[in-house]
């Protein structure tokens, strides 16, 4: 994927970014070509191929150009206590998933709901508001674990119409996140 600065190459960017999310409104992502991405774009396949390596790629843009869950402006570094890190962090991607409803449900509806498992475990790892501080392996695993799980509840969101709110959200994400979910 390009990272430059051009601004011609930036452009044309979110003009296949633009083309892709109006393409997957109107079919499955698996019948979307790069020729007919290219066409509805408006830039050639040298053009494209230089920005981006695959559809997938451009979803992946998508998700972190334009959907991007900001983790910085999520009060998790003025929590005190862990409990209310996790609290916080649960809040933040609940609104996240409400927000971005559409979004979550194409991705589902289209398979591909894993590129926001990347993209949440990237976001949570690059972090240093999340778990700065933290052995860089116990970072890694944490998190793919907290991205994992809310990946898998995004898809369940989604299989169920983007039904429940923020509050309900957060309290599912808190009782899976601390073990309630385990009967006594």
């Amino acid at each position: 994927m390009y990272c430059g600065s051009n601004k011609t190459a930036l452009a044309s960017q979110r003009q296949v970014a633009q083309a892709m999310m109006q393409l997957i409104q109107e079919k499955p992502y698996s019948r979307i070509t790069i020729s007919e991405l290219c066409k509805t774009a408006g830039i050639s396949r040298q053009t494209f191929y230089s920005l981006f390596t695959s559809r997938e790629n451009v979803m992946i843009f998508t998700i972190q150009a334009q959907y991007c869950c900001d983790l910085d402006e999520i009060p998790i570094h003025q929590a005190r206590r862990q409990s209310e890190k996790l609290r916080n962090l649960c809040r933040g991607y609940s609104e996240y998933l409400v927000r971005n409803r559409n979004l979550i449900k194409l991705l589902v509806d289209n398979r591909i709901d894993y590129l926001l498992y990347d993209s949440f475990a990237e976001a949570l790892n690059s972090s240093d508001c999340v778990f700065g501080g933290a052995d860089p392996c116990l970072r890694r695993y944490a998190s793919s674990f907290y991205a994992g799980g809310i990946s898998c509840v995004a898809r369940e969101y989604a299989r169920e119409g983007c039904a429940s709110g923020v509050d309900q959200l957060e309290e599912l994400l808190m009782a899976l996140f601390t073990g309630q979910v385990f009967p006594e």
